[in-house]
């Protein structure tokens, strides 16, 4: 299945299962041993066996290369993880950014499971933040409407599915009871990465790397993907969508990039809500401040 489809594969069971086998000598544990030690049966009842739904969970975490399933069993962490998902005290930080290099990563688009979450958190990515569907009901309405299908976002079920997960791998956030597209913990995660040669760039080239890391961002491949498939955010050159603007100006605004525009640059359009601005360079700010 996949992270969508499946409508036990929660974050916080995900978490919960690694996190539990890390903790093993070893980091090794029985598949019904972890059944049993994060669903204890005292808490079971008949309309609801947390037990089904651990091991509902499992594949998902296999799939996603964090566990391995060995013979009789038994349970591992996966000699492939990053080394910052070994260390029990940096898990809650290290998780999320690992499936989401995971399931966006080129390398495994063959066997890309999640596809179809990718997809749907490309299309969202591409919303006005100020006006952006923040329900099933107005996502389904707004899929319908700009794409004439659901994609795989085709049910309650599903769309509960992909507001946990598009918060959790840090491209939404919540206002009261409504989703909000906010890429911007996502933007400051990859800073050191963008800016690993230098601290002040062209914004064209921020944007293309940016791209390559995460290409539900404009011009990586799920963003042109929708253009190609759908006709839709026709984004002319030197324009940022208005979700991308939106987090670059925050990041602006709490000082940890500075946005400028130099004569002698090409010049690219942030636009927040019904306004314009001309930038040309970016300076990661914290770079700075160690020189």
């Amino acid at each position: 299945m996949s992270l969508l489809k499946n409508a036990q594969a929660s974050p916080s069971r995900v978490y919960a299962i690694y996190s539990l086998i890390l903790q093993m000598p070893d980091k090794r544990i029985e598949m019904d041993l972890l059944k049993r030690l994060l669903a204890p049966q005292a808490f079971a009842s008949k309309d609801r066996n947390e037990t089904d739904f651990i091991g509902a969970t499992i594949p998902e975490v296999i799939t996603l290369g964090l566990i391995h399933q060995e013979s009789a069993g038994i349970l591992s962490i996966s000699d492939q993880v990053p080394s910052e998902l070994l260390l029990s005290d940096s898990v809650d930080v290290a998780l999320p950014n690992a499936i989401r290099e995971k399931i966006m990563s080129q390398a495994n688009d063959e066997n890309n499971n999640n596809e179809d979450l990718v997809k749907v958190i490309a299309w969202y990515m591409s919303q006005n933040p100020y006006k952006a569907p923040g329900n099933w009901a107005s996502v389904e309405e707004s899929l319908l409407k700009q794409l004439n299908t659901k994609l795989d976002c085709s049910s309650d079920a599903r769309y509960g599915q992909f507001e946990d997960w598009v918060m959790y791998l840090g491209f939404a956030s919540r206002i009261q009871k409504y989703l909000l597209p906010d890429p911007s913990h996502v933007i400051r995660y990859y800073l050191p990465t963008l800016f690993r040669d230098k601290r002040t760039h062209n914004i064209d080239t921020i944007i293309k790397r940016l791209a390559e890391i995460c290409p539900v961002f404009e011009r990586g491949r799920y963003r042109e993907w929708l253009t190609q498939q759908f006709g839709v955010e026709n984004l002319r050159e030197g324009q940022l969508s208005q979700v991308t603007s939106f987090a670059f100006m925050r990041l602006h605004d709490e000082k940890l990039i500075r946005l400028e525009k130099k004569s002698d640059a090409d010049v690219y359009l942030f636009t927040e809500n019904q306004e314009t601005y001309r930038y040309s360079e970016i300076t990661w700010c914290a770079q700075e401040a160690n020189h």
